[in-house]
C-alpha cells in the first residue's frame, strides 16, 4: 500500500465497534414493518442508512414515519456508548500521527457521538475533523460528507485515502474520486468483493 497524506476513516466496524448498538436500533425499528428481528438480518444492513434500511426491508413508503420515529428513539439514546474501538485502532491512529499524517473522520454516526466516545478513550485529540451524520444533505454513497472533509484540509485528492468497511463507503470514495481501503475482518459484517483499491484484514495493514 502506497503512503498517503491524509486519512479519512468510516466509523462504525471501521474504528469501532458499534454492532450492539445497531442491533438495539434493528429491534425496535423493524417491528414497525411487522418484521421480527433476526440476527441473520445484521450482515445484510450493516453500513446502511436509515433509509436504506426501510428500502432494504420494506416498500411501502406509508409505513416510513412509523419506522423513522421508532429508529430514531433508540438513536437519541445512550446505547451507543456499548462501544469499544477494535483492538488496533489506538495503535494505527497514533503511529499515524507519529508519521506526520492528518486523519478525519467521515461518518453516518451523528458527530457528538463519536466525539463522546473517541473523548471516552483518548483518542478525541486524534481527528483533525469528524463529519457525521446530517452535516450534508445528502449521506453516503453521495461523495458530499468526504467533499466536505476534503474541503476544511484542502489535501490533492491522489493524496488522500478512505477507510471504510461498506458498500457505501467504497461507491463514496469512487464518487469523490479518492482511492479507498475496505477492512473485512471476516466477522460475517463486510460484505466480500467490495470494489476498493485495497481490501485489507486489519487498519493494521495500512500502516
Amino acid at each position: 500500500m502506497r503512503d498517503y497524506d491524509l486519512y479519512l476513516f468510516d466509523f462504525d466496524n471501521t474504528l469501532y465497534d458499534t454492532g450492539n448498538g445497531i442491533r438495539a436500533i434493528l429491534r425496535e425499528a423493524l417491528p414497525v414493518l411487522g418484521i421480527g428481528y433476526e440476527e441473520r438480518m445484521f450482515p445484510e444492513v450493516v453500513g446502511y442508512s436509515m433509509e436504506q434500511i426501510f428500502d432494504h426491508f420494506c416498500d411501502d413508503r406509508s409505513l416510513y414515519p412509523a419506522y423513522e420515529e421508532a429508529f430514531m428513539a433508540v438513536v437519541a439514546t445512550d446505547v451507543y456508548l456499548d462501544a469499544e474501538p477494535f483492538p488496533e485502532t489506538r495503535h494505527v491512529l497514533e503511529e499515524l500521527i507519529s508519521r506526520g499524517k492528518r486523519i478525519g473522520v467521515v461518518s453516518g454516526k451523528m458527530r457528538y457521538k463519536i466525539e463522546r466516545l473517541m473523548g471516552r478513550d483518548g483518542l478525541g485529540d486524534v481527528p483533525g475533523i469528524i463529519v457525521g451524520y446530517g452535516e450534508t444533505e445528502r449521506h453516503k454513497p453521495f461523495p458530499d460528507p468526504l467533499e466536505l472533509a476534503l474541503s476544511r484540509f484542502g489535501t490533492p485528492r491522489d493524496r488522500v485515502l478512505y477507510i471504510g468497511d461498506s458498500p457505501n463507503d467504497s461507491e463514496a470514495a469512487a464518487n469523490c474520486g479518492v482511492d479507498c481501503a475496505i477492512v473485512n475482518r471476516r466477522n460475517g459484517l463486510t460484505p466480500d468483493g467490495i470494489p476498493c483499491t485495497y481490501g485489507i484484514g486489519s487498519l493494521s495493514e495500512i500502516l
